[in-house]
């Protein structure tokens, strides 16, 4: 990505659900798609903003610790991607992206990458509790999936 190399994919409108991210060509397995950025701020001030995109990034149990990604000024196309409710199987099987989360020079970073084969003209789903289901807070922690459940 730094070096300007981009996966095959663009934000489309959808009149039914708003904007989207769909491929424009076949996506191998394992693909980074984007990193989630934003501008890093507290729970606490995320009533000042009008973003349904928020990422929770930390959450200490209050509100003026606990952190979240903001991309509402600063984002890019990882805020388009379309969430998934995985309580439903049927929605389940949408999911083709997910999230890794790691430490790069003392930072937090988050990424999205495929986690199967996306054909072109597929919409790209996240699955927004992936990682969580019958599995400890510790637990996903430690395989370093985010917890993408704090989402507002």
């Amino acid at each position: 990505l730094k070096r300007g190399a981009f996966p095959p994919i663009q934000v489309v409108h959808d009149p039914n659900v708003g904007f989207t991210v769909e491929a424009l060509e076949p996506i191998r397995k394992h693909t980074l798609i984007a990193e989630y950025i934003g501008e890093v701020t507290t729970t606490e001030r995320s009533g000042e903003t009008s973003s349904d995109s928020l990422m929770m990034l930390l959450d200490t149990g209050d509100d003026n610790t606990s952190l979240i990604i903001d991309p509402t000024r600063r984002g890019n196309v990882a805020r388009f991607l379309s969430g998934i409710n995985n309580r439903s199987n049927l929605s389940k099987k949408k999911a083709n992206v997910r999230t890794r989360r790691f430490a790069l020079n003392g930072k937090c970073h988050v990424v999205l990458f495929t986690a199967k084969k996306i054909e072109a003209g597929e919409k790209l789903h996240y699955d927004y509790n992936a990682g969580v289901e019958g599995k400890s807070v510790v637990e996903w922690a430690k395989g370093g999936f985010y917890d993408t459940s704090n989402f507002f």
